[in-house]
Formats: structure tokens, C-alpha cells, sequence
């Protein structure tokens, strides 16, 4: 992690502690040796930055779309996100909403709970933080009066499926005479988690290309798995219903996504439920979460491509859809929360309820394994169940590849072993975790 020079001024004023996180604690940017304190000084300025340029690089595109009105908007729009940006590197405070949006009130009561003296981007959790952050890109431009459907991550997204052409086309030949049975089931969620690769959060925006093929990967990324579940998962969807339910909870749109709709075909096809429920963002979210559109768009992107064989998949998930066999779940606003997910059955019941008729739930990503966990520093050894704090609506597992400085369920010494090849691990996406937990 490169820092920006000159910090110390900063540090000084907002009372910085020059230090890793300490155990057992909430995750922070006022340590300075956490990945935190490089999110809020870098990595969140850097993609705020890019929105605002693209704005103005975009004006006229926009302007086309939106009417001739939206050129005031984009304007004002691209100074409130650099304010933003600002507030950001002042450390300013998480100031209420005001908003009509349906989550404004709930949003609210959950900023006026934090202490007042720690309600700033660099006191409280970064969890918290982070997601206010994505939370008030939303209210600006909800807050105009002709870009309020706009997703301004929506061209990244894009972007980044079209770039994964060769590996989805590779992917697709490959799949399309499996057998129901536990090692094509395992390659296949393992080829889902490293999809988890190509996050855009975590590179500000800056594209990923997957390379290669990716079965071959997969077999040469098995000393990259520091915990592997998948034997207990696939026991798990393999004894429950066939007229069962599985819910995925999405992370990034794009080569993730279209891995996510490979792992559920093979589950509807080959009897493992009778539904896949998908569940998306309601609003741009960590630059490239998957939204409603975003699912849509990637399913006709595939059915309208040249190559037969993808174009044949594309139509078929189409299908799958019209039959509800594969389901968008209703836009749920939990999921753009500060909450982690252990307060679920306390604050959106209905949808703990919800979750509790799947057989399986599957935590895609880095920042749903934040949420599972809460942005603690639990101890790395710590398990994995105890670390869900009661929070067990059905069989779940989580796949994700290590972009946080915040780990569970490993065996001894293993983490110890990789500092001392890397002290920055953690952070890279070069390892992952496939983590499952039976239903209490």
C-alpha cells in the first residue's frame, strides 16, 4: 500500500493511531497500518475522482439520453461528488439523509445510534463508513431531476463482461455435458470463487481480464485455497430437496456474474433445486455489484452473440427466468445497508424469514464476508460459525477471494506462514476462502 505524502498533518489533527488494528476489535481508518486508512486515503478519493470525470467526459452522451436539462445536472452533480471526495479527506462527519428514498428513515436511525464523536469516515467502523459513502453517491444523484435512474458505474460493468468474452465463450464449451456428481460440482464453485477475482472496488475501477482457461486455473489455484468446504456444501445441496430452493446473495456483475448463472444452470439442471433465487443491489453499489439491469443486460449480451454456443446459453437462462427457475428476488434494501448480517432477523425479519425456506445460501465476495463477520478483527483461527454471531437462516457458505484485512476459520500457523512470504496477503485477491456453515 502506497500512501499519499504528507499525511501527517492529518494524522495529527484526526488523532491517526500509527498501528494495525488491534485484536478483537472493530475495523477502523484511524489505524493507519490498516487497509481502512488506505481505502479512505486512496482507494475511495481515487473512485470518486473517476466518477466525477466521467461526468464531465460523458456530458454530452448524457445529455443525448437524458434531455437537454440534464447538462445543469450533471454539473452540480459532478461538484457534490467532488465535495464528497473532500469530505472524505477532511474527515468529515456522516451527516443525516434527506432523501425520500425508502431506506432514508432507516439509514438515519442507524447513523444517530453511532456515537456523535465517532461519526466520521476515520472514527467509526469502516464497514459503516464505507457503505455511507455508497449510500450518499446514491442521494446525489437521486437528489437530481434527470439522473436519478442513472448507474454511473453502468458503463464499467459493461465493460468488464465484454472483456471476459474468451473466458466465458471457454467456460461455456466446457459445461455443456456435465454429470450430476460432487467433483464437477466442487470444480464448478470453485470456478465461481475465483470470478471473485474481478472486483472493481478494489482496483478503483480499473479493468480485469481473465485469462486462460479457467479449469485449468482453478486446479493450479488449489494451493491458493486456504479453506475449502465445498466436500460439506455439496453434501448439503446434494441431500436436501430436489424441489428445494437455492438463494445467491451477488457481488460483481460481469465474468462473477456470469459464473454465478453456470453454478446455478448446473444446479437447476441437474436436480439440485427446483428454483435459484438471485439477489441484487437496489442501488450502484462498490462500483460493480450486480443490480437488476445488470442481470438482464448479461443474459441478452449472451443470447445476442455470434457464437452458437453462447448465444444457445444466453436463450436458455432467458427461459429459465420466464419459468421461474431462475428468479430476480424483490429489490431489498438490507443489502445496501450499514448492517452487518448477524442483526438481520432483528431489523428485516421478513427476509431472515425469507432466507430460512432456501436450502442453501451463497455469500458471493469480499464485502458480504465483511458483513458476515462484521469488519472485526476476529482472531484468524477463529471459526467460522462462532464468528456468525447466531446469524444461521439456512446452510450457508461464502466464496471469496482475501481483499480485506479480516480472516476466519484458517488452521494454525497459516496465516503467520504467508506474512512472512507477503505482508500484504491479505489484500491482493491472490488467495481464497470457501467457508460453510450448517443450518442451526
Amino acid at each position: 500500500m502506497t500512501l499519499p505524502a504528507q499525511c501527517d498533518d492529518f494524522d495529527v489533527k484526526n488523532g491517526i493511531i500509527d498501528g494495525p488494528t488491534p485484536p478483537k476489535s472493530e475495523l477502523k481508518a484511524l489505524y493507519k497500518q490498516s487497509f481502512a486508512y488506505y481505502t479512505f486515503r486512496v482507494r475511495l478519493p481515487s473512485s470518486l475522482a473517476t466518477i466525477a470525470a466521467a461526468l464531465v467526459k460523458d456530458k454530452d452522451e448524457l445529455v443525448a439520453e437524458y434531455g437537454a436539462d440534464a447538462g445543469a445536472d450533471i454539473e452540480e452533480t459532478a461538484a457534490a461528488v467532488t465535495e464528497l471526495r473532500q469530505n472524505i479527506l477532511n474527515n468529515g462527519p456522516l451527516l443525516p439523509f434527506k432523501g425520500k428514498e425508502t431506506d432514508t428513515k432507516e439509514w438515519n436511525a442507524f447513523l444517530e445510534n453511532i456515537d456523535k464523536e465517532k461519526r466520521n469516515y476515520f472514527s467509526t467502523c469502516w464497514l459503516y463508513a464505507e457503505c455511507y459513502m455508497y449510500r450518499k453517491i446514491s442521494d446525489i444523484f437521486q437528489s437530481t431531476k434527470s439522473l436519478a435512474s442513472y448507474d454511473y458505474f453502468g458503463n464499467q460493468k459493461k465493460t468488464a463482461a465484454k472483456l471476459s468474452l474468451d473466458a466465458m465463450l471457454a467456460v461455456a464449451r466446457a459445461t455443456r455435458n456435465t454429470t450430476r456428481d460432487g467433483d464437477t460440482f466442487r470444480q464448478l464453485i470453485k470456478l465461481n470463487l475465483w470470478g471473485n477475482r474481478c472486483d472493481l472496488s478494489i482496483t478503483s475501477g480499473k479493468q480485469i481480464k481473465p485469462t486462460g482457461n479457467a479449469f485449468e486455473q482453478v486446479t493450479s489455484l488449489e494451493p491458493k485455497l486456504l479453506i475449502d468446504n465445498t466436500l460439506q456444501i455439496w453434501q448439503a445441496i446434494d441431500g436436501g430437496s430436489k424441489d428445494g430452493i437455492v438463494d445467491i446473495i451477488f457481488d460483481n456483475a460481469g465474468y462473477e456474474l456470469y459464473t454465478d448463472l453456470i453454478l446455478a444452470e448446473y444446479i437447476i439442471d441437474k436436480g439440485l433445486a427446483s428454483k435459484v433465487r438471485f439477489n441484487s443491489k437496489a442501488i450502484p453499489w462498490f462500483i460493480s455489484d450486480v443490480m437488476a439491469h445488470d442481470y438482464h443486460w448479461t443474459l441478452q449480451f449472451m443470447a445476442d452473440h455470434e457464437d452458437k454456443v453462447l448465444s444457445e446459453l444466453g436463450k436458455k437462462l432467458q427461459r429459465f427466468t420466464e419459468e421461474g427457475k431462475f428468479e430476480l428476488s424483490p429489490l431489498e434494501h438490507f443489502w445496501t445497508s450499514p448492517y452487518e448480517f448477524y442483526r438481520m432477523q432483528e431489523v428485516k425479519p421478513e427476509l431472515y424469514k425469507r432466507l430460512q425456506e432456501a436450502q442453501l445460501v451463497i455469500f458471493k465476495g469480499d464485502l458480504n464476508y465483511r458483513k458476515l463477520l462484521g469488519d472485526y478483527s476476529w482472531p484468524d483461527t477463529e471459526a467460522f460459525e462462532t464468528c456468525l454471531r447466531g446469524f444461521r437462516p439456512s446452510n450457508l457458505c461464502t466464496l471469496r477471494t482475501v481483499k480485506a484485512d479480516l480472516i476466519c476459520g484458517l488452521p494454525e500457523g497459516i496465516s503467520q506462514e504467508l506474512f512472512a512470504k507477503d505482508k500484504e496477503w491479505m489484500l491482493t485477491g491472490e488467495y481464497g476462502i470457501i467457508s460453510f456453515a450448517k443450518r442451526t
